[in-house]
């Protein structure tokens, strides 16, 4: 994993040998790598908050914990974003914090926000009624799982997915069948930041990268307050005696196996 404080903060790297499993700069400019915001985007529309999305962090480093603090928005949000290695469960453990830097509460709740090339997707789903329209394509559902299996044909111009969850964790087969593996606090339906679901994946103008978010609880900050989000990145090839295509329970039980005991 490597992240870049200079733009802000962000992960620009993720791989296993000669395999990059992020989307690099080259692909898009500005929209690469891993990123976070504060939700709903109806809060800020687009672009993105330049202070937490692209502009330098400060850096520290102490006892194998890399911490990144970006300047305070002129929305009075903070972000601190840290990480470390998990020997453990072979794992990245990020903690995002959200701060009120201002003097209004604020209303926010966290979103992950990680692009990468178009592959298998999938995830336990919870039905949730009002989300927005899911638009992506072709997206099945069965036993319990939410499968997206990438076509470029189907994303002129871009569409997106918005999904209840259930679980805590978003699994994405890359290329070289690199596993990909998110885990995170399942939220409750009622704590969904407003417009938005728990898991959405995003297939950008004509294919050239997908992202996959997840949310967490949607909250009221007051001025000094904060809220933390912690996820988990595991990434390992899939074994070749497992075929992947959609609604294949042996890749459901290879990411349950892989992050038992989260």
């Amino acid at each position: 994993m490597e992240v870049d404080a200079l733009a802000g903060g962000r992960i620009v790297s993720l791989s296993i040998g000669n395999i990059e499993m992020l989307t690099p700069a080259s692909v898009h400019a500005e929209n690469y790598g891993s990123t976070f915001w504060d939700a709903p985007q109806v809060n800020w529309n687009w672009p993105p908050r330049a202070a937490l999305d692209s502009e330098p962090y400060s850096v520290g480093l102490d006892n194998g914990v890399l911490t990144l603090e970006s300047k305070v928005d002129p929305s009075g949000l903070q972000f601190v974003k840290q990480f470390r290695t998990d020997p453990t469960r072979g794992c990245f453990e990020i903690q995002y914090r959200i701060k009120n830097s201002g003097t209004n509460t604020l209303n926010v709740g966290p979103w992950e926000v990680t692009r990468v090339p178009g592959g298998l997707s999938f995830f336990p789903y919870e039905e949730v009624p009002g989300l927005p329209a899911t638009a992506l394509q072709p997206v099945t559902r069965s036993e319990g799982i939410c499968w997206y299996a990438f076509d470029a044909t189907f994303l002129n111009p871009g569409c997106k997915l918005f999904s209840g969850a259930k679980e805590g964790w978003l699994a994405h087969v890359g290329p070289e069948r690199c596993l990909f593996v998110k885990t995170f606090q399942d939220t409750s339906p009622a704590d969904y930041a407003p417009e938005q679901g728990e898991v959405e994946i995003w297939g950008h103008d004509g294919g050239i990268y997908i992202e996959l978010e997840n949310h967490g609880p949607y909250r009221a900050l007051e001025p000094s307050a904060s809220l933390n989000y912690q996820v988990r990145w595991y990434l390992v090839r899939v074994p070749e005696h497992i075929t992947i295509k959609a609604e294949n329970p042996e890749l459901v039980s290879f990411v349950r196996t892989l992050i038992r005991g989260n």
